[in-house]
């Protein structure tokens, strides 16, 4: 064979082998198009917790987008638009019918529902055998939140505990310039009674110490245990549950009569109004959608302690939860770290949303606290060490099935009894019977 047809015979050859190469790339891809998988994914517009939200859609497509770029040939599939207030019926109408999406958010109102039907995947498999996934990591009280009876339904997504707004400027045109860190009721009281005035002169109170303090606040800081793990048996007749109610009616007492709303404190006429993390991220510091009060300066601290209690919180959590009938369980599983386990996702909750990470490196990050405070010389910034150490002391919000219907139930009853001047210990004596009857229907 002459040289030249050497070389021809070459050529042809590896013309070959690249036409075999770029027939069995276009197959590969071909059969991958063919064969992708898709995982659904359930969401709302909105935020959780009832506050403006600029960025919808942002975080949701930046951990899509890391999720597919992590799973070559999977396509996660969602509903957009589906509102805030239309998000529970429209979740628990796919379930009934048995295409609810394969992972989806569960709104903190809903979750015992969902799990007291076996709608949820229980995940306590997935967290054991995941030898990268470290449950530490989180916030106690957001991870608490998604366990019922020991099992795991839920991971936290994001997170809000409970606090209290301050109206700095009406407290320094009173003469108080400082309220100590752990202050307690006692100090709460001084304070509101100091307050609380006609400064009009017309005979009529105008202004005013504290507005949407419930039970649920006194209950917290003064350790009162009213239910059981699984919500299951009531006890509001301890010693701790009778002091917090007799301090309601305390600081109840101040207003004279006067009801005092969120409008007041919206007009700068109320020291103190207890409100979620949510409400403050929102309304006051920059870069945050809106300023909500203008003609006062806004500060958020811990609610005040209990002679028995301490300066701590109730935390509510947005979870992410698996569809118990999916046939895509660790895709779904692997989704759902993408969101709430992965520093970058996790880290938007900062830019995107209203909440806090539940992920306490990332919460307790400085680069979180720059997020935050970015015009610190204009605004005033948000203490991360304050909403570290609430975090880190909060308690998950009452998580059972019928928890807002026992609620209500709890909070008319303890508004009779501080209208009535009912006796305390008859009172609640007279709340638990009826919410006992009820959870033993």
């Amino acid at each position: 064979m002459t040289l030249m047809k050497k070389k021809i015979m070459g050529k042809r050859f590896a013309a070959g082998v690249f036409l075999t190469a770029v027939l069995v790339t276009a197959a590969t891809s071909l059969y991958h198009f063919q064969h992708r998988r898709t995982i659904t994914l359930g969401f709302f517009t909105g935020s959780p917790w009832d506050v403006p939200d600029a960025y919808a859609y942002q975080l949701i497509d930046d951990a899509v987008e890391k999720f597919e770029a992590g799973h070559p040939g999977v396509k996660v599939k969602f509903v957009s638009g589906i509102q805030k207030d239309d998000y529970s019926e429209y979740i628990a109408s796919a379930l009934i019918k048995g295409n609810a999406p394969d992972v989806f958010f569960v709104l903190p109102e809903d979750f015992s529902t969902f799990a007291g039907t076996d709608a949820l995947m229980k995940l306590d498999e997935y967290i054991d055998r995941d030898v990268g996934y470290d449950k530490s990591r989180y916030y106690n009280a957001s991870f608490e939140f998604g366990n019922i009876s020991g099992s795991q339904y839920g991971i936290p997504f994001e997170s809000v505990p409970s606090m209290m707004f301050v109206n700095k400027t009406l407290l320094k045109n009173e003469g108080i310039n400082e309220i100590p860190k752990d202050w307690t009721w006692e100090d709460f009281y001084e304070i509101c009674s100091r307050v609380t005035k006609d400064t009009d002169g017309n005979g009529i109170e105008d202004q005013f110490g504290v507005c949407g303090y419930t039970w649920q606040h006194a209950f917290i800081t003064n350790d009162v245990n009213a239910f059981d793990a699984n919500g299951t048996s009531c006890n509001l007749l301890s010693e701790n549950a009778i002091e917090a109610l007799d301090f309601i009616k305390e600081i109840n007492g101040l207003t004279k009569g006067n009801i005092v709303t969120a409008d007041d404190f919206d007009m700068g006429n109320v020291a103190f109004m207890p409100a979620l993390l949510s409400d403050y991220r929102t309304y006051k510091p920059y870069p945050w959608n809106i300023k909500k009060y203008t003609n006062f300066e806004l500060d958020c601290i811990t609610l005040p302690r209990g002679e028995k209690g301490d300066n701590k919180s109730t935390m509510s959590t947005l979870l992410l939860a698996m569809n118990s009938r999916t046939n895509n369980e660790k895709l779904a599983w692997e989704l759902i770290k993408t969101f709430c386990y992965d520093i970058e996702i996790q880290s938007e909750i900062y830019t995107y949303k209203e909440g806090a990470s539940a992920l306490k490196a990332v919460t307790d990050s400085v680069t979180t606290m720059l997020s935050i405070d970015q015009v610190l010389s204009e605004e005033g910034g948000m203490d991360i060490d304050l909403i570290t150490s609430i975090m880190e002391n909060a308690e998950p919000d009452y998580n059972f099935k019928d928890t807002t219907t026992v609620k209500e139930m709890i909070g008319a009853g303890i508004d009779d009894i501080v209208k009535n001047g009912t006796d305390s210990k008859i009172g609640l004596q007279m709340i638990e019977k009826r919410v006992r009857s009820f959870l033993n229907e």
